[in-house]
């Protein structure tokens, strides 16, 4: 079992990756918007890996992932936006993060065998 942090703000993102993550036996926590993903790694340090929207209200995806870098520097980071362009992409895997993920998912069920990939590395 790992732990995972889910940070969106579209609740159908977040609930739908909790509920495919949770039957896979992981721990998951849910926080709406980058401020309250800051204010949750502020106390609890032991996450595993983390699924990041880039685009939030408050805080934007690519201030948590810094922030997280900093604080956490043994978590994966997956990226997610739907905005996929390449240079967004470079930035963010150059600032730290293990991958982009492009919005919406393909295949939402594909999630767990992701989180083995990106956790076995």
């Amino acid at each position: 079992m790992k732990k995972i942090l889910v940070v969106d703000d579209e609740k159908i993102i977040s609930t739908s990756l909790q509920r495919v993550l949770l039957r896979a036996g992981h721990a998951v926590t849910i926080a709406n918007h980058g401020l309250e993903a800051i204010q949750i790694l502020e106390t609890q340090t032991d996450f595993d890996l983390l699924f990041v929207d880039l685009l939030m209200p408050e805080i934007p995806g690519g201030t948590v992932l810094d922030y997280c870098r900093k604080k956490l520097p043994h978590a994966k980071v997956l990226m997610m936006t739907a905005y996929g362009d390449s240079s967004v992409k470079e930035d963010l895997l150059n600032r730290g993060a293990s991958r982009v993920l492009t919005k919406p998912f393909e295949d939402i069920t594909a999630m767990p065998a992701l989180v083995a990939e990106v956790l076995a590395h």
